[in-house]
């Protein structure tokens, strides 16, 4: 990251979060550049401040387009979508069509429910922004997301290994 708090970007790439009216614990969980390639990724969660899948929590990870950081995350969250040990189908299930207001204005994401629990992943794309969201207990549909410049209000519970 650089000084300012916020990770270095690629061309036309943005950060989203949920709004400020989010009540839990904001916290940064992951962030990368590739220098060769200009690859940026941020991974902030939304929840109790200590990482509990069982719990209501919101994780949004963003990439900038074509990262392989993307397919990554959708993938890391269909492993939480089945349950623990289960190996997940070599493609994806059908998802449906939902709408989170972002910036200010509905975009059309994916969305998969898992019907056997309150778990959830969506998927879209905000200009140049991949943008991957997985949630529990909390209704994706009722999420207001916001570019976010400046990372320095979310805590970094890993700060201290730098």
């Amino acid at each position: 990251m650089n000084d300012q708090g916020t990770p270095l970007s690629a061309e036309g790439f943005s950060i989203f979060a949920v709004d400020a009216n989010w009540p839990e614990s904001r916290q940064v969980m992951g962030h990368g550049y590739n220098e060769v390639t200009g690859d940026t990724h941020v991974s902030l969660w939304f929840g109790s401040p200590y990482y509990d899948p069982q719990v209501e929590h919101l994780t949004v990870f963003s990439a900038s387009s074509g990262n392989a950081e993307a397919g990554e995350a959708l993938q890391r969250a269909f492993e939480m979508y089945y349950h623990p040990g289960e190996e997940p189908p070599a493609d994806l299930p059908d998802s449906e069509p939902v709408t989170i207001t972002t910036d200010g204005k509905p975009m059309t994401f994916e969305l998969w429910r898992n019907s056997s629990n309150r778990y959830w992943i969506a998927r879209g794309c905000v200009e140049s922004t991949e943008v991957v969201l997985s949630g529990y207990e909390i209704e994706p549909s009722e999420l207001s997301l916001v570019r976010v410049r400046d990372l320095t209000s979310f805590h970094n519970p890993f700060e201290s290994l730098r």
